[in-house]
């Protein structure tokens, strides 16, 4: 696709804060990765649970900051943004108090993840009282939720909640497993995610090359202004809070080949009402 430019809504490129960048010198190199990478717009977005105290948030815009810094003194030609992932668990509530909680601060858009093996309660909830709010919730990698394989009508559900998705491009590639990679492109064939991001942790295995790897795949199933929806268009209207309208899922295809989806608007009712 020429011509095509990123804007990546999920990047622990912020150094010492958690499992991401390490050090100053591996952000700054994460920071030169993603511009050859043609990432133009990058979001920041720590992971953030109930243990995160207000030492912990201070770090987080100082590292913003210096990041930031480092990017005008290198000329890198990318813009730096600050968000968090929001570990759906006790103390979410409060978190949301914060100014990093929702993208750029605007209250319009939040990112959130589940524990990946235990699938856990009040997700409903939760979405229904952010729309209360005004703010969009994003749902992190939910093709790598492995009880979400055999309950995929909650996914159904919480998207007809108005809850967004966001694939990790690694996931399309592999990086995962067959599993996750089948699912993930499951999701984006039915129409079901409105994000494709990097989720990069560091410049080696997990990093920014991957959302070019993976608009190459989608090539072969989606087209080029799909793609730029997911990749850049999408990404720019969350960071910017502008609308963001969830596609129509296919049901058919979701069915034609995820087996588990047998009864699903009979199933899904009781999530939705």
């Amino acid at each position: 696709m020429t011509g095509l430019h990123y804007i990546d809504i999920h990047s622990h490129v912020l150094f010492n804060v958690d499992d991401g960048s390490k050090s100053e010198a591996m952000s700054l190199k994460m920071l030169r990765q993603a511009a050859e990478n043609k990432i133009v717009h990058l979001l920041a977005t720590p992971h953030a649970n109930d243990l995160t105290n207000e030492v912990q948030s201070e770090r987080f815009f100082k590292r913003h900051n210096r990041l930031k810094q480092l990017i005008s003194e290198h000329q890198i030609p990318l813009k730096l943004s600050l968000g968090s992932e929001l570990f759906f668990g006790p103390g979410i509530e409060t978190l949301l108090e914060t100014p990093w909680a929702t993208f750029e601060n605007k209250r319009k858009y939040l990112l959130f993840e589940l524990p990946l093996y235990e699938m856990p309660k009040e997700v409903e909830h939760f979405i229904f009282e952010r729309h209360l709010e005004g703010i969009t919730p994003i749902l992190a990698h939910p093709e790598r939720y492995s009880y979400l394989h055999r309950r995929p009508e909650k996914l159904v559900a919480w998207h007809h909640q108005g809850c967004l998705m966001q694939i990790n491009a690694g996931s399309i590639i592999g990086q995962f497993g067959e599993r996750v990679a089948s699912v993930a492109k499951r999701m984006l064939k039915a129409g079901m995610v409105q994000f494709v991001a990097s989720d990069a942790h560091d410049p080696e295995y997990r990093n920014y090359q991957a959302l070019d790897l993976a608009s190459m795949q989608m090539q072969e199933f989606l087209s080029d202004e799909e793609i730029a929806e997911l990749v850049f268009e999408n990404p720019r209207r969350a960071i910017e809070g502008t609308p963001i309208e969830p596609l129509e899922i296919n049901e058919a295809l979701l069915n034609e080949d995820w087996k588990t989806f047998t009864g699903i608007w009979e199933r899904i009712k009781k999530y939705v009402q």
